[in-house]
C-alpha cells in the first residue's frame, strides 16, 4: 500500500473536495483522482462518494480512514523524533567514561547553547569498549576511551580496525577520591597499605586490559579482605562515598568546584605511577556539523589546561 494514498485520501477528507485536496497537495485533479480509484481498487472498497457539494465519506471509507490517520500520526511522531524540525537543529551524541571532569565540561558546553533551538543531545556514560563500538556503529557521533599508557598499542590497533580516528585529550595518574570526613582525609597523600580494611567503590563494568596493584609493585596487596561496591552509574558513587564509612574509589583528577560542592577530596597514592590517558574518538571521514565543531573546539582548549584541584 503507498503511503502517499493515504495522505492523499486523507486530505480529501479534510478538504471535501478533490479539487481543494489536489490544490492543497500541489498537484493534478486527475492525478489525485487516478490515484484514490488505484487504492479503492487495492483495498476492495469505495472510500468517498461524489455529491453535488463536492466529496463524502462512506461507512466503510469512514473506518478505513480512521486506520489510516492513525497510521499517518504515527509516522509524522517518528519523523518529528528522529529527524531535526530545522536546518539549525542542535544535534550531539556522546559515549564517554565516567569522569566527573568530562561531565562538568559537558554541562558548561550545553550552558552555553541556544535552547531557543530544537535540542537533541545524547551524553552516555560507559566503558571503554562501548564508547567504541557506539561511536563504530554511528550510535554516537564523538566518544572519549581510557585506559593505561602501557596498554596504548592494544588500543591503537582496536581502534585501527574500528576504522577510529584518535585524539588525545588529557594524560593523569588515578586518585584517591574520598568524603572530607574519611579517617585517610587529613594526610596529604595515603599509602596503598593505608587502605585495608576500607571499603572500594568500582565501576562495575569495568571492560579493558589494566594492571592491579599488587602486579604493579611486589607487595603491594591488602592485607585484609577485599571490600567493594560495585556500581554502574557515577550518581550513586557519591552517596556511597557520603554515608558508607570509610569508603574511597579511584578517579581521574576532579575539579575543585565539584569537590567542594560534594564534600569530598581526593589524595595522591605514592604507588599510584602509571600514566592514564583520556582518548577522543570519531569515525574516519566523519563529517561534523556546526554543534559538534564547536564542542570539539571547546573540549580541546578546556582540556589543554590542567585541571584545578
Amino acid at each position: 500500500m503507498n503511503l502517499a494514498y493515504l495522505r492523499y485520501v486523507s486530505e480529501v477528507e479534510k478538504s471535501g473536495s478533490i479539487t481543494k485536496a489536489a490544490q492543497n497537495l500541489y498537484m493534478g485533479q486527475p492525478n489525485l483522482s487516478k490515484a484514490i480509484k488505484e487504492l479503492e481498487k487495492e483495498i476492495g472498497i469505495t472510500i468517498f462518494r461524489r455529491t453535488a457539494k463536492g466529496v463524502e465519506t462512506t461507512r466503510k471509507g469512514e473506518e478505513f480512514l480512521a486506520y489510516a490517520n492513525t497510521i499517518l500520526s504515527q509516522i509524522d511522531e517518528l519523523e518529528s523524533l528522529y529527524q531535526p524540525k530545522t536546518q539549525h537543529a542542535i544535534q550531539l551524541s556522546l559515549s564517554v567514561p565516567r569522569a566527573t571532569y568530562l561531565s562538568s565540561l559537558f554541562a558548561e558546553f550545553v550552558s552555553r547553547l541556544d535552547v531557543k533551538e530544537h535540542m537533541d543531545i545524547h551524553y552516555r556514560e560507559t566503558n571503554s569498549m562501548a564508547a567504541a563500538n557506539d561511536v563504530s556503529c554511528g550510535e554516537s557521533d564523538l566518544g572519549v576511551i581510557r585506559y593505561q599508557v602501557i596498554y596504548e598499542s592494544y588500543f591503537v590497533s582496536y581502534l585501527h580496525d574500528l576504522k577510529l580516528t584518535a585524539e588525545p585529550l588529557r594524560e593523569f595518574t588515578m586518585q584517591l577520591l574520598m568524603s572530607k570526613e574519611h579517617p585517610l582525609a587529613q594526610l596529604p597523600e595515603v599509602n596503598y597499605h593505608m587502605l585495608g580494611g576500607y571499603t572500594e567503590i568500582v565501576h562495575g563494568d569495568l571492560q579493558v586490559p589494566s594492571l592491579s596493584f599488587s602486579e604493579i609493585a611486589v607487595g603491594a596487596g591488602l592485607e585484609s579482605p577485599a571490600r567493594r561496591i560495585y556500581v554502574y552509574e557515577r550518581g550513586s558513587q557519591f552517596d556511597l562515598l557520603h554515608r558508607v564509612a570509610g569508603s574511597y574509589m579511584w578517579v581521574s583528577p576532579m575539579p575543585k568546584e565539584i569537590l567542594d560542592r560534594c564534600g569530598m577530596v581526593t589524595r595522591a597514592c605514592p604507588l599510584s605511577k602509571l600514566l592514564n590517558k583520556d582518548v577522543l574518538i570519531f569515525r574516519r571521514g566523519h563529517q561534523f556539523n556546526k554543534v559538534q565543531n564547536r564542542f570539539l573546539a571547546f573540549l580541546r582548549e578546556q582540556c589543554s589546561r590542567e585541571p584545578v584541584l
